[in-house]
């Protein structure tokens, strides 16, 4: 493959699956709040909303919306909360025949207050640490059908499994690359397309100056190696130029979930053939428009919302 312009892959129609997404799956309670409390303090919500989230999860539900053939791959655990994960997957059109329930465990949780006038969200989480999808759960099948595996970096050994299955059956492989942990720098030599959290390379490699750091991470072998910067946009390294694209200015009112979308919206890119510069603002693009609603899932655009919205708006 050459990293200049669109990734090569499987052509369309050849494959059951355009994308199958791998990595958490996660029930969002949130609430929207005039202001941050203070310590001690009582405050009342203007509204709140339940809803489903997770990395892979959200950006599987994003590329389903766009009208991709999209499978999830990940764990719940056997409670009410794992029982709510497949229906709201299913309600995006996402096959979820990838999705396995762990008996005994508890599936994750997150509360997450918004503030109003801004959408700045903070997350209290809960996870299980035996809810996690292993090498043996992996279906097979569906890692060899798909054209492109997306990976939020969760259960280590089960994507890295998963990354050299479907690059072995030629897929492209992308990562939202956040966590660094034992297996992350084989994982980014396994994948295709790599965009970290703004300082992902930096702590994976331990250089400080973040260019360099885009430039060590892309000699682990992506062909694309950039990280995302929220309301500023995102760069991104391709064949030793560096690339970037501002954010485009929306009313925001919740940031909730915008990365998963970002990953979402490279992946898209990659599966209509664009080629590194407009993938950077179709993903920046389809990001924005998930920011102005309440809910990481709430504001997910079809194709014609984000042509639309790329049409009419300069960054």
């Amino acid at each position: 493959m050459t990293g200049g312009g669109p990734l090569p892959l499987p052509a369309a129609g050849q494959r059951p699956w355009d994308a199958v997404c791998l990595g958490l799956n996660a029930s969002d309670h949130l609430c929207l709040i005039p202001r941050y409390p203070g310590r001690g303090s009582k405050i009342r919500m203007r509204r709140m909303i339940n809803s489903g989230g997770g990395q892979a999860a959200t950006a599987a539900c994003a590329l389903a919306r766009l009208g991709h053939r999209v499978a999830y791959a990940g764990a719940v655990g056997d409670d009410e909360t794992g029982r709510l994960a497949g229906p709201r997957l299913a309600e995006f059109g996402v096959d979820t025949r990838g999705l396995i329930s762990k008996p005994g465990a508890r599936s994750q949780e997150a509360f997450i207050l918004v503030e109003e006038g801004g959408g700045e969200r903070t997350i209290v989480w809960t996870r299980d640490e035996t809810c996690r999808l292993e090498p043996g759960d992996l279906n097979r099948d569906l890692l060899a059908s798909c054209r492109v595996l997306h990976l939020d970096g969760h259960f280590m050994e089960a994507s890295l499994e998963a990354a050299r299955m479907a690059r072995s059956a030629g897929a492209v492989v992308t990562l939202d690359a956040e966590r660094v942990q034992d297996g992350t720098a084989e994982l980014v030599g396994l994948c295709h397309v790599v965009m970290g959290e703004r300082d992902f390379a930096q702590r994976l490699t331990g250089l400080e100056d973040p260019v360099e750091a885009l430039r060590a991470l892309a000699a682990l072998g992506p062909l694309w190696a950039g990280r995302t910067l929220g309301e500023r946009g995102a760069q991104m390294l391709v064949q030793g130029e560096l690339l970037a694209h501002p954010g485009f200015a929306v009313a925001a009112k919740d940031t909730t979930g915008a990365g998963d979308v970002f990953h979402a919206g490279m992946a898209h890119a990659i599966l209509e053939g664009q080629g590194p510069h407009q993938a950077l603002a179709t993903a920046c693009a389809l990001a924005a428009i998930s920011v102005t609603a309440l809910g990481g899932r709430s504001a997910l655009a079809g194709r014609a919302r984000l042509e639309d919205f790329l049409a009419g708006h300069n960054p």
